[in-house]
C-alpha cells in the first residue's frame, strides 16, 4: 500500500506541476489558485532564488541558470518533444507487453489502431507549418476579414516587413507571422496555427481516447486477476474505502507493470480531457487561444464601464468599402468599439475607423447619444464566431465563405 501511495502522490504531483507551468497563464484560471501558482513557479520562486544567490554567490549560480534557461525557455528546442514522446513508447512499452496475454481477440486489433494514431498526429502537428511568407501573403490577407476590435488593417510585422492578415501574430519562437495563430507549444516545437489545428485538435482526441482506452483495459485486467485471487462472495464482503483502496494497492504491487502504467493513465487523463474540452470551447466561442487572451481584456474594460458602442452608419456617412472576400464571410457587423474613462462627446472625431480609442475635445459638450456603454460581452459582435458547426469547418480547413453573390454592405 506504501508504495502504490508513492507512486499515486508522484504521478499526480508531475500531472499538477505540469498543468501550473502550462497552462496557469489561460484566461480561464485568471484570479484563481492556478494562476496564483504559476506566479509563485515562475515569479515569485525565481525572484526568490536570484535574491539569494546575490547575497551569498554574487549571482553567478543565477547567470549560469540563465544561460541554460534562455535556451529552455526561449529557443525552440526539441527537449520537451523528447520527453512527451519518451513518455508515450516507454508507457506502451511496458503496458501492452504485460497486458497483450490477457487481451480479447477485439481488443489486439483495437490496441495497436489506439497506441499508432497520436504518433501520426503528432508527426502531422510537428511537421505542418503555419507560416505567412511572401509566397502566400496575398492568399492569407485574403482568409480572414479584419474584424476592427481585435485586429485592423494596415498593421504591418516589423520582423517580417509585412502587413498583417487578420488572426495572424508573430511568433518570436519561430520566427515567422503565423497563420490563424493560436499558440506555440513547446510539446511539438511549433505553432498551432491554420494548417495543423485540425491535426492538433484530433491528436487531443487521440491521446484523450487512447488513455481512457488504457484505464478501461487496465481495470479490466486488474480487476479479471483480483477475481482469481479473491473469490467474488469474497469481494461483496469486503466493505468501507480504506479495504477497496488497500486491496487495489495489493494488486498493483502484484502486477507492477501494468499497475503503474495503469496509474499514470489514470493521473493524466483528466489532463489531456481538460484541455480537448478547452480547444472544444474555443471552436464553439469561435475564438483562438491568443483570441481568447485579448477578448478578456476587452471584458475587463466592459465590466470597469470603459468600452462604448455604436454603429458605423451613425458616424460614417457612407458605409466604409469592403473587400470582395469580406464580403463573402458569412458573418458581418458595423460595430464601432472604443475605449474611454466617459463617454464620447458630440463632436468626438475618430483618429480612424481602426482606432479603439476615442480622442474627444477637451470640453464640456454633452455626452454623444450615439454611443452606448456596454455592460456584458453579449453586445460586442465577434465576427468569427459563425457557429459550432461552421467553426468547426473552419479549424478543419474546409471553405465557410458563402458561395453566392456578391450584394453591397
Amino acid at each position: 500500500m506504501g508504495a502504490l501511495r508513492t507512486v499515486g502522490l508522484v504521478i499526480l504531483a508531475i500531472s499538477a506541476f505540469t498543468f501550473i507551468a502550462l497552462f496557469g497563464r489561460l484566461p480561464a484560471f485568471r484570479k484563481t489558485p492556478v494562476a496564483w501558482l504559476h506566479r509563485v513557479l515562475w515569479v515569485y520562486f525565481p525572484n526568490g532564488i536570484a535574491a539569494v544567490d546575490d547575497r551569498l554567490f554574487g549571482g553567478r549560480v543565477v547567470r549560469g541558470w540563465n544561460r541554460s534557461g534562455s535556451y529552455v525557455l526561449k529557443e525552440n528546442h526539441p527537449l520537451v518533444l523528447i520527453f512527451f514522446t519518451s513518455l508515450l513508447v516507454i508507457g506502451e512499452g511496458i503496458f501492452v507487453p504485460a497486458a497483450w496475454p490477457q487481451l480479447s481477440s477485439i481488443h489486439r486489433l483495437w490496441v495497436p489502431v489506439a497506441i499508432s494514431l497520436p504518433y501520426f498526429l503528432l508527426y502531422k502537428c510537428v511537421v505542418t507549418k503555419s507560416f505567412i511568407t511572401t509566397e502566400n501573403h496575398e492568399e492569407e490577407m485574403r482568409r480572414y476579414p479584419y474584424d476592427r476590435v481585435l485586429f485592423h488593417p494596415g498593421h504591418e510585422c516589423h520582423t517580417c516587413k509585412f502587413l498583417k492578415p487578420a488572426r495572424s501574430k508573430h511568433c518570436n519562437f519561430c520566427q515567422a507571422c503565423i497563420s490563424r495563430h493560436d499558440h506555440h507549444c513547446v510539446w511539438l516545437m511549433n505553432c498551432v496555427g491554420a494548417n495543423n489545428c485540425v491535426y492538433f485538435v484530433s491528436l487531443l482526441v487521440s491521446l484523450s481516447a487512447m488513455l481512457i482506452y488504457g484505464c478501461y483495459l487496465g481495470h479490466s485486467i486488474l480487476s479479471e486477476m483480483l477475481g482469481q485471487v479473491v473469490p467474488p462472495e469474497t469481494q461483496e464482503a469486503m466493505q468501507g474505502w480504506t479495504v477497496w483502496i488497500n486491496t487495489w494497492g495489493i494488486m498493483v504491487s502484484a502486477y507492477p507493470w501494468i499497475g503503474a502504467v495503469f496509474l499514470l493513465m489514470l493521473m493524466t487523463a483528466p489532463l489531456a480531457i481538460s484541455f480537448l474540452a478547452y480547444h472544444t470551447y474555443l471552436i464553439w466561442a469561435g475564438v483562438t487561444t491568443n483570441e481568447s487572451a485579448k477578448w478578456s481584456d476587452w471584458k475587463e474594460d466592459v465590466e470597469d464601464g470603459f468600452v462604448f458602442k455604436t454603429k458605423r452608419n451613425l458616424i460614417f456617412d457612407r458605409p466604409l468599402p469592403m473587400d470582395l472576400y469580406d464580403q463573402l464571410w458569412p458573418v458581418h457587423t458595423d460595430q464601432i468599439l472604443v475605449t474611454d474613462e466617459g463617454p464620447p462627446t458630440e463632436g468626438c472625431l475618430l483618429a480612424n475607423d481602426s482606432n479603439c480609442i476615442a480622442h474627444r475635445p477637451e470640453s464640456d459638450m454633452p455626452p454623444d447619444p450615439r454611443w452606448k456603454r456596454l455592460h456584458t460581452m453579449r453586445d460586442v459582435d465577434n465576427i468569427y464566431d459563425m457557429g459550432f458547426w461552421y467553426n468547426l469547418r473552419d479549424v478543419m480547413g474546409l471553405s465557410v465563405r458563402r458561395p453566392k453573390e456578391i450584394s453591397s454592405f
